[in-house]
């Protein structure tokens, strides 16, 4: 992994966002973007100096962002790991999917609320859109990833062919971290397949892994997401990762199962979407 993006809006769902990424980034050599949007619907990069001008409370919002994110990044410094503050005026999740995509990012690290989270409100609204635009895998935190227990990680899937390039896409950093993985099918009463079937599935996903130590589980549960907590819970994992897409289809598990997921649970999540 070379380079993690992690939206600062200084809440301390960010700031666990950060911290989380720090101890991925010292895993390897990543360098880490700590990204401060200035919320605005004008289409503020392609605008003149002139018309930029006319901005002013624009411009001096600008101006205190990159002032206090470079006390952020500057107070938060991390041995051996590169950290860079970038400043941008636009809309917050756009921006910052239109970023991890310029610098090619390997991840994005976002807190699973924003600074204005509402008490037993949802997942954040710029979070949950980032979870279903980016082209990267998306880890959203409510806490700090624990180092130790990061060390497990559960990946969740049908696992079929069709979300097998979500497994793919998630092996620069299951090899980063040096996490083992957890294969793990959920049976529930509504969408049930015998034993012989599911275990099948994932030794196919596992063939051809074997630089990786994968182990396999079956768990049954009424609810696919009470199901992959109750068992990442069992297992004391640090990390959820689902593969999940946006089309309606039995065939794969839908982006809601991670909202759902990441908003029931105190363990972070990692979204890989295969389309």
């Amino acid at each position: 992994m070379k380079r993690i993006i992690v939206p600062i809006d200084f809440s301390r769902y960010s700031e666990n966002a950060f911290y989380s990424a720090a101890k991925i980034a010292s895993k390897g050599d990543a360098t880490i973007t700590c990204l401060n949007v200035i919320q605005s619907d004008l289409d503020w990069a392609n605008l003149s100096t002139s018309e930029k001008i006319k901005n002013q409370e624009i411009l001096d919002l600008e101006a205190e962002a990159k002032d206090k994110l470079n006390v952020f990044v500057a107070t938060h410094k991390i041995k051996n790991t590169p950290v860079e503050a970038v400043v941008e005026v636009g809309v917050p999740y756009q921006v910052l999917v239109d970023l991890a995509q310029k610098q090619n990012a390997d991840l994005i690290v976002i807190g699973a609320y924003g600074k204005n989270r509402e008490p037993g409100k949802f997942v954040g609204s710029t979070t949950q859109k980032v979870l279903r635009k980016a082209h990267c895998p998306v880890l959203a935190v409510k806490n700090i990833v624990d180092g130790r227990a990061m060390k497990k990680l559960v990946f969740a899937s049908l696992f079929n062919e069709i979300s097998k390039p979500a497994f793919i896409r998630l092996k620069p950093f299951i090899k980063s971290i040096r996490t083992v993985v957890y294969f793990l099918f959920v049976n529930t009463p509504e969408n049930f397949i015998d034993t012989g079937k599911a275990e099948e599935r994932m030794g196919e996903y596992a063939y051809g892994q074997e630089e990786l130590l994968i182990h396999r589980h079956i768990y049954n549960h009424e609810e696919v997401e009470k199901g992959i907590i109750a068992f990442a819970e069992k297992e004391k994992a640090g990390i959820i990762a689902i593969a999940s897409n946006l089309r309606k289809s039995n065939s794969a598990y839908q982006i809601g199962v991670t909202d759902t997921v990441l908003y029931k649970s105190e363990i972070p999540v990692l979204s890989v979407k295969f389309e």
